[in-house]
């Protein structure tokens, strides 16, 4: 290839000029999505982290044990309120997850180092072992007993995340739980009242 013409020298350092330009300007514009990206999503899996990986544990909790409340229940009541128990948590749990994939929340295992992941964890080996020793009436007392009080503590450990939460989806989905487990509670307690009677 002969010797370039002067315009032919400038033609090429403009386009190479160009061409650097939009390598490092790709480069400089391209790093600081994902860099930031990143950091907002570690900052959201920090907040609401904790909050999911609870809520998902003690819905898993409640299916296990509604599950074994349809087979071990002595009422029919009981038995029929535990399947409903079982639906209903496998559904909304579904939906918790859905939502924390969407919002880059990874949803784990409840922390054995921290205080209340700790006392969660504790409580469900104790209260699971507590309900498999049992049969008859006395499953049926103590596993409304343990669904009533729990739910209570539910619907206010979701009220309480539902006014910090930011995200409308997040807000939408715990609102829709705790409507719903005050409606689950207010039917316990009436079974709760059926199957005491005048019993201790």
């Amino acid at each position: 290839m002969g010797p370039r013409t002067h315009k032919e020298r400038i033609m090429l350092r403009t386009k190479l000029a160009a061409l650097f330009i939009i390598a490092i300007g790709g480069t400089a514009f391209a790093a600081p999505p994902p860099s930031s990206g990143k950091v907002d999503t570690t900052e959201k899996a920090g907040k609401m982290g904790e909050f999911f990986n609870v809520l998902h544990a003690v819905s898993q909790w409640s299916i296990a044990l509604s599950e074994m409340a349809e087979k071990k229940a002595k009422s029919d009541l009981v038995k029929d309120y535990a399947k409903e128990m079982a639906t209903q948590n496998t559904e909304k749990d579904a939906k918790l997850m859905s939502v924390a994939q969407k919002h880059n929340i990874e949803v784990a295992q409840l922390d054995p180092k921290t205080e209340e992941g700790k006392s969660l964890r504790d409580r469900i080996k104790a209260e699971t072992e507590l309900l498999n020793s049992l049969e008859g009436d006395a499953f049926d007392k103590e596993y409304m007993t343990l669904v009533t009080n729990t739910q209570q503590s539910v619907i206010n450990y979701l009220d309480k995340n539902k006014a910090m939460a930011k995200e409308p989806d997040v807000k939408q989905l715990l609102g829709d739980m705790s409507s719903a487990v005050q409606k689950r509670l207010k039917t316990a307690q009436d079974i709760m009242a059926k199957i005491y009677g005048d019993t201790v």
